[in-house]
């Protein structure tokens, strides 16, 4: 089921572990080259820079593939009575290519996130969605709970072999697709039921991950859990959210609500948008969790911007320096009580082995080389440089 070895990738987090403490001296130069040597990993990964390159080659690759596979086939395509069919097919056999190359890209290249696999997988995946689409369209004409029934089990699928975030954020909003579109179908019930079906599966589903987080055994889909987890909190709050829920009546179901008239049970969630950001931070810091904190921080935002919308004052510029200058005062409270670490929370920055601009400083070195001025060049008697378009004479004098 898993299309990466998992003692490699369980390698790969602890040598990154080690470096993280490493750099904390929390273990010695010695302890970190046992570490290094014992759990060793065969897998090829890169910096950020050849990921995007690898990426976007593959992208090219088939896109410039797809351009010639038409041209060839342009009649059959276009002005034939099986254009559809011939489509589903096209789509069908780019995505088993495709599946079918990163397959024997893991299994003999040894890739692991290095930017070719995840443009095989994404790539895969969209001629697949295409496919489904355009046979789901052509069974029952704009039928998305359909389309989406039909593509959970092949997302869900290449989620769990191949262990991707963003493959888990489409499976995460698939769910949600699907679930949303079932309960719209029960009519004048869905508008009072479906923020609170959505808060509850939402609930369920963030308590489930944290149980499945402290299991070692699923330990490889780890950072599909963290994206799961993340959602979760934002569409339970989104779920709650009073400008959400009012937009939504009127856009989902035509709620008429006239000017200064409130949906149902709207002091409920004028109470919710105000108290789940603040119950995010509070948790947050108790139990230690950073997603919890930043998704409060975060979503503390938008309540503000919430009540702002509905409760302005008419001086946005008063607002905005209060507000500033509320923030700042906190801040700088916060940043003082902190600063000596109280309940295992400090303001001090961690030291990051695996920051960005350590991990890519080799990288930045030789970009920053590649823009510096050069000095003219002299040859003969003639000077080069000093052109005004490409530095060899092209602005009519040497």
């Amino acid at each position: 089921m898993k299309a990466y070895n998992d003692d490699i990738i369980k390698n790969s987090f602890l040598k990154k572990k080690a470096a993280f403490w490493h750099a904390n001296k929390l273990i010695s130069d010695q302890q970190y080259a046992d570490i290094l040597k014992q759990y060793s990993s065969s897998f090829q990964s890169s910096n950020v820079f050849v990921k995007i390159g690898l990426f976007i080659f593959i992208c090219f690759i088939a896109l410039a593939s797809l351009g010639i596979y038409s041209l060839l086939f342009t009649s059959i395509m276009y002005n034939s009575d099986g254009a559809v069919m011939f489509w589903i097919f096209t789509c069908l056999l780019y995505a088993v290519a495709s599946f079918l190359i990163l397959e024997t890209f893991i299994k003999n290249k040894n890739i692991y996130n290095s930017g070719t696999d995840e443009a095989l997988l994404y790539i895969g995946l969209i001629f697949l969605a295409v496919a489904i689409f355009i046979l789901t369209d052509e069974i029952s004409s704009n039928s998305p709970l359909l389309f989406f029934s039909t593509a959970l089990p092949f997302i869900a699928f290449a989620a769990i072999r191949y262990a991707d975030r963003i493959t888990t954020l489409a499976l995460s909003f698939c769910v949600y697709a699907i679930l949303f579109l079932v309960i719209m179908k029960l009519g004048d019930v869905a508008k009072l039921i479906m923020p609170f079906a959505l808060m509850l599966f939402s609930a369920g589903l963030y308590f489930q991950i944290k149980k499945f987080k402290s299991k070692a055994e699923l330990f490889y889909w780890m950072s599909c859990m963290e994206v799961v987890e993340f959602l979760s909190l934002i569409v339970f709050y989104l779920a709650c959210n009073y400008y959400v829920i009012r937009e939504s009546s009127v856009a989902f179901f035509s709620m008429d609500l006239q000017i200064g008239e409130d949906i149902p049970l709207a002091f409920i969630f004028y109470i919710l948008t105000a108290l789940v950001p603040l119950g995010y931070i509070y948790v947050g810091l108790k139990q230690k969790d950073k997603t919890l904190l930043w998704s409060g921080l975060a979503l503390l935002a938008a309540s503000a911007l919430t009540f702002k919308y509905y409760f302005s004052l008419g001086h946005p510029e008063i607002a905005l320096t209060a507000s500033g200058i509320v923030l700042i005062v906190v801040a700088y409270f916060s940043i003082k009580y902190f600063k000596t670490p109280k309940y295992g929370i400090t303001f001090e920055e961690q030291v990051d082995e695996d920051s960005f601009l350590k991990t890519n400083a080799e990288a930045l070195i030789i970009v920053e080389s590649l823009t510096q001025k050069t000095t003219p060049l002299s040859q003969d008697g003639v000077e080069f440089g000093g052109g005004q378009s490409g530095g060899a004479g092209s602005g009519g004098s040497y």
